[in-house]
């Protein structure tokens, strides 16, 4: 009867592990690293920053800053900018606010803008949309030009311009408008069109309206099914207070010959997950990744910040598919603290396959300033070839990234970390560097970091067989659970894998050597063979620990993990050798572009085929690597300080 019992019990708990043995379809949307080291203040006080970058390559940045609506600009995407200018001063007691940018396919500039007039109000001074324009990139602008007018009470104003120019030459601005509403508090999306690239404008056109509430805020886009897609706040949706990013659209063919209600299947809040729907997602912000997909912005109160109001709300940012539909990958780009906010904010994708965003970083009686800092859009993680001397460093070693940096965390806990990937015949090699100021090294839970594998994309709901977690602690011990029946069991050994920590003063670096047979390997995968992986840092605080991990990841269930390759070996990749001369080295390694002078350089300019610019970087000095997001090849330009120029096919 007992040994019937048992067998009973093990047939039992073997049919609940079938059913809960799932594989699902791998997580492949792009997921945003931010790189806080990367923080810089563009404007020293101001709102509602908005940025672009030009056809000559440089970054635009314009917000409602120095008495007026002020630009800066960047040759460096976003290393350095240049002073703040103000390009059209506020009017007598109209201050002018809501810049927003778009440069047209001719190159002339607009900085669209909003008057906002102060009380005591009169009706020579009313609430409007206007514009300026530059032909010569920036060098001078037009007088203001008009648009929009509203009423003259704050109460029936019109309010935040925004452009979209279509494949047509037609040129769109879009704004909220309380001016057909002076009897009530509703709102509606209102859009002018100009033909003559914004010299003169059309009477506006209803786009969405929900009775009864205040559709507001809209930012356009035209997706590569055109579609045109303007994300707004929407305050009305049943079941939640406040406001709620969503999108209304409608086909390019049709171009807004109906207005979207408030029941209309193109009206969509703009989340996935029904969990996510419940945080407020107000100034929403919306624009393209060199992907293809769509990356959202707002301000609200997600994550810890939940229910904090709107004193302390934070900027959010998300993922879309390429019709900007199924937001996910949540993140913060700013570290702030719970006194800080970040409002009005925006976020753009840039030529070196990054983004930048955007934000009024202020607090409680400290007035903002607008900070940016960048992140790094990632769908996969990669190895190139090489072998790293294991010596508790990445330094001098040849790492996938510069600086061994591929990987970018520090989200939750603050604390900064970098990891990076290699490979050989024999091993898999793992390098991360946490910035920690208070190393513990002598608890249970101590400090460290977790590095999980999938060698054969089980891409399951639970641990299975050939997956694999490390755990690397700072006291120098490490270890290794398999999955297996859907659970991590415990190895019994590590032997074979060569582990090395560093601990510094602030921070400790880990390196390890993972021999391909621990894995279940015999030999090294191929660039065709698709795994994942995932990483997580484990840091103890007093009477606590936190868990920095890869957005949108769980830790036992890796169809969520990041996918991951390795690269061909150096024999096998190349787009070329040094010039003749030897005045170049430039060649592609996975996803980034190598380029090496003896020579300073001035300027490393990126055109497709066609003679499309792709991006440009200045004063580079004599090494680059440009990450190409694309994988495009195209045509590099290189000029060096002394003024020689040289060009590469890659």
């Amino acid at each position: 009867m007992k040994t019937m019992k048992i067998f009973m019990i093990v047939t039992a708990l073997m049919v609940v592990n079938s059913v809960f043995a799932v594989r699902k379809d791998p997580y492949s949307s792009s997921r945003i690293f931010w790189d806080r080291n990367s923080e810089k203040t563009l404007f020293s006080s101001g709102n509602y920053a908005r940025i672009i970058q030009l056809q000559d390559g440089r970054i635009m940045a314009a917000a409602e800053a120095g008495g007026g609506i002020s630009v800066c600009y960047s040759s460096n995407y976003g290393q350095t900018w240049t002073s703040p200018e103000v390009i059209i001063r506020s009017a007598n007691k109209v201050p002018y606010a809501v810049p927003d940018l778009i440069q047209l396919t001719d190159g002339t500039i607009i900085v669209g803008f909003n008057p906002r007039p102060s009380e005591p109000y009169s009706e020579d001074r009313k609430f409007g949309i206007r514009a300026v324009r530059s032909t010569d990139n920036g060098n001078t602008w037009s007088n203001a030009i008009f648009i929009f007018d509203a009423q003259h009470t704050f109460n029936d104003g019109c309010w935040e311009p925004s452009f979209l120019e279509l494949p047509s030459g037609e040129l769109q601005c879009y704004f909220a408008n309380e001016n057909d509403f002076t009897s009530s508090n509703e709102q509606c999306i209102s859009m002018c069109r100009s033909f003559d690239k914004g010299l003169t404008w059309g009477e506006p056109v209803r786009i969405s309206f929900r009775p009864g509430t205040r559709d507001g805020m809209p930012v356009p886009i035209l997706t590569a099914n055109n579609e045109i897609v303007v994300i707004i706040e929407d305050n009305g949706w049943p079941g939640r207070s406040g406001f709620r990013a969503t999108t209304v659209r409608c086909s390019l063919e049709d171009n807004w010959s109906s207005v979207v209600g408030a029941d209309s299947p193109n009206r969509n809040m703009i989340f996935a997950n029904e969990e996510d729907k419940q945080y407020v997602s107000a100034a929403p912000y919306l624009r393209h990744l060199a992907s293809g997909e769509t990356i959202a912005s707002w301000q609200g109160d997600y994550g810890d910040r939940a229910g904090v109001g709107s004193d302390a709300y934070g900027m959010f940012v998300a993922v879309g598919d390429a019709d900007a539909k199924n937001f996910k990958g949540i993140t913060a780009p700013f570290d702030l603290s719970m006194s800080e906010h970040s409002l009005w904010n925006s976020v753009t994708s840039v030529g070196d396959g990054s983004v930048i965003a955007l934000g009024s970083i202020g607090g409680q009686n400290v007035g903002n300033a607008i900070h940016m800092v960048k992140g790094y859009p990632m769908n996969h993680f990669e190895a190139n070839y090489g072998t790293p001397a294991l010596d508790g460093t990445f330094v001098g070693d040849d790492w996938t990234y510069k600086n061994a940096q591929q990987v970018i965390l520090g989200q939750v806990t603050g604390n900064r970390t970098t990891a990076d990937f290699l490979y050989d015949h024999d091993n898999l090699y793992f390098t991360a560097r946490v910035i920690d100021r208070d190393i513990f090294t002598d608890k249970v839970d101590n400090d460290g970091v977790f590095l999980s594998l999938d060698m054969l994309n089980a891409s399951d709901t639970y641990p299975q067989t050939g997956m694999f977690q490390f755990f690397f602690n700072v006291d120098g011990t490490m270890e290794l659970k398999y999955g297996e029946n859907n659970r991590w069991n415990d190895a019994a050994s590590t032997d074979g894998v060569n582990y090395q920590v560093s601990l510094k003063s602030f921070y400790y670096d880990v390196e390890v050597a993972i021999p391909w047979e621990v894995l279940g390997l015999e030999a090294a995968p191929t660039p065709e063979d698709v795994m994942r992986v995932n990483i997580e840092v484990r840091n103890r605080i007093e009477g606590a620990i936190e868990t920095e991990k890869i957005t949108d990841t769980e830790t036992k269930e890796s169809w969520t993990w990041m996918e991951f390759r390795v690269n061909e070996a150096p024999e096998g990749v190349g787009i070329g050798s040094p010039d003749d001369e030897g005045e170049l080295d430039v060649y592609v390694y996975g996803q980034v572009l190598h380029v090496t002078s003896p020579d300073d350089m001035a300027e490393c300019a990126l055109y497709s085929y066609d003679g499309k610019l792709i991006g440009r970087m200045e004063q580079v000095g004599k090494s680059l690597q440009w990450y190409l997001p694309a994988r495009q090849g195209g045509i590099l330009s290189v000029t060096k300080a002394d003024g020689q120029r040289v060009s590469r096919k890659f």
